[in-house]
């Protein structure tokens, strides 16, 4: 991408697409997740500090806040979703009261998990407006930010302030970002009721790769990446976990850069997320060697984990929103919760509680190889998006017909315009006939028809014809 396009109003990091009447669900989302993320989940939880909450109860809440948000998100229909939203937001806040006042350590964690089970139901309820109201720019924008704040948060709490502050700095939050659904009105044609009847797209079955690279996000940077990192932390110093937190900082910037000059900006990330935790873990298999290894190893685990949540949520939310599917977001709440929040938290806490440095190693090496093993997925991916778009869609601030919409004029069927779409990328018609995938004789009837109707005969006539779209 140019870099003049970042001026263009269509780009989705162009602020030009956030809107005030959004304001509520973007402020909720940015505070209400780094209060989560930063003070009640085990991803955060620093085994070298003091904290009202311990890092046994932060992996129950984080356990418990997962299956409850998978237990919810099949039973809440859209139209639900903020008289939920409060009645889960009122219960989270009389739990968090309850668990600074009780004394004992059976009262406080059944507080605890009275309260992960509330923050489950407020997760769901903000993810449906995040999903199906806001658009690209605004749900870019809210995932950064809440993941830059919970980096600056987690970095000033190593350094700034004693264990006997957070409960009232964390009250505080708490009561900020939940305060916020006060001003969240109710209107209708925000958040489309289930039962809508409009045509919608068709979802390809290659699109659920996407849940995929969440998972294998969820397990290896969350999951073992945090296990290692807690083993780090104790070997080599807190400074670890500062340079984990700084590398999160750089990885919003790097998030941002990538959708303002790259095309098919969430194949270069989920890249960039599986390499650099790959390359982290393996120089953190070489610290007894070289200590100084140490800071690499946690500025890009820091960084690749950070990306990698930043886009879990993002694609979440273009693909849900593109195919207007609950059915998508069931999928991923049930298969990235369980099977990578769930699974990622016990294996990180095996590695953590085995703590030996062999361990660690071995891990580091496993994780790697299989972190890079996914860098191969990747090709399937850009496949999915050239048969449904959503890549496209991606990088700009409407969810919409995304390059094909250029073909909409001359009245191409979807195949024509697919086909249409790819030679102007350069495939050849064999080419085309493997990416889509049908037969060549197929692809090359699509060509024909498709010609006549744009009343050319060759593909020269189809670059000149649509030299804009080459450049887009």
């Amino acid at each position: 991408m140019k870099i003049n396009n970042i001026v263009n109003p269509e780009n989705v990091v162009h602020p030009n697409g956030l809107r005030r009447k959004n304001a509520p669900y973007l402020v909720i989302w940015i505070l209400y997740y780094a209060w989560v993320i930063v003070f009640a989940t085990w991803w955060t939880a620093s085994p070298a500090l003091d904290s009202s909450f311990a890092i046994q109860i932060r992996s129950v809440m984080h356990m418990v806040n997962l299956l409850s948000s998978a237990v919810f998100v099949l039973v809440i229909r859209k139209e639900w979703f903020l008289n939920a939203a409060r009645i889960g937001a009122a219960l989270i806040i009389l739990s968090m009261a309850l668990f600074y006042a009780l004394e004992t350590m059976e009262l406080k964690m059944i507080a605890a998990i009275t309260g992960a089970i509330a923050i489950g139901c407020v997760n769901i309820c903000i993810l449906i407006p995040f999903v199906f109201t806001l658009n690209n720019t605004e749900k870019l924008y809210a995932v950064v930010s809440a993941n830059g704040l919970i980096q600056l948060i987690s970095l000033i709490k190593e350094h700034s302030y004693s264990s006997l502050a957070e409960p009232i700095i964390s009250f505080a939050f708490l009561l900020c970002s939940l305060g916020t659904i006060l001003f969240i009105k109710r209107e209708k044609e925000q958040v489309p009721n289930d039962q809508d009847t409009d045509e919608k797209p068709v979802m390809h079955r290659y699109v659920y790769l996407s849940l995929l690279f969440n998972c294998g996000t969820a397990i290896l940077c969350k999951g073992a990446g945090k296990g290692i990192l807690n083993i780090a932390a104790v070997a080599s110093g807190s400074f670890v976990f500062s340079g984990y937190y700084i590398g999160g900082l750089v990885g919003c910037l790097v998030y941002i850069l990538c959708y303002a000059f790259t095309k098919k900006a969430f194949i270069w990330l989920g890249n960039i997320t599986f390499s650099s935790v790959a390359v982290g873990l393996l120089c953190n298999a070489f610290t007894p060697q070289s200590p100084v290894l140490a800071i690499p190893f946690s500025v890009l685990l820091g960084l690749g984990s950070t990306i990698g949540m930043i886009n879990m949520y993002y694609i979440i939310g273009v693909i849900g929103k593109k195919y207007d599917s609950m059915r998508y977001i069931r999928i991923s709440i049930l298969f990235i919760g369980i099977l990578g929040g769930v699974l990622g938290i016990v294996v990180g806490n095996l590695i953590t509680r085995v703590g030996t440095f062999e361990v660690s190693v071995s891990a580091s090496i496993v994780s790697a190889v299989v972190m890079i093993a996914f860098m191969f997925v990747s090709p399937l991916m850009e496949h999915a998006d050239y048969v449904n778009d959503w890549g496209y869609d991606s990088n700009h601030t409407e969810v919409g017909g995304g390059r094909l919409a250029f073909f909409k004029p001359y009245a191409l069927s979807k195949r024509e315009a697919q086909v249409c779409d790819l030679l102007l990328q350069g495939y050849t018609l064999r080419q085309i006939s493997a990416i889509l995938p049908i037969a060549y004789s197929t692809v090359n009837t699509y060509c024909t028809s498709a010609y006549r109707k744009l009343a050319i005969n060759s593909r020269a006539e189809l670059l000149i014809k649509f030299k804009d779209h080459i450049n887009e």
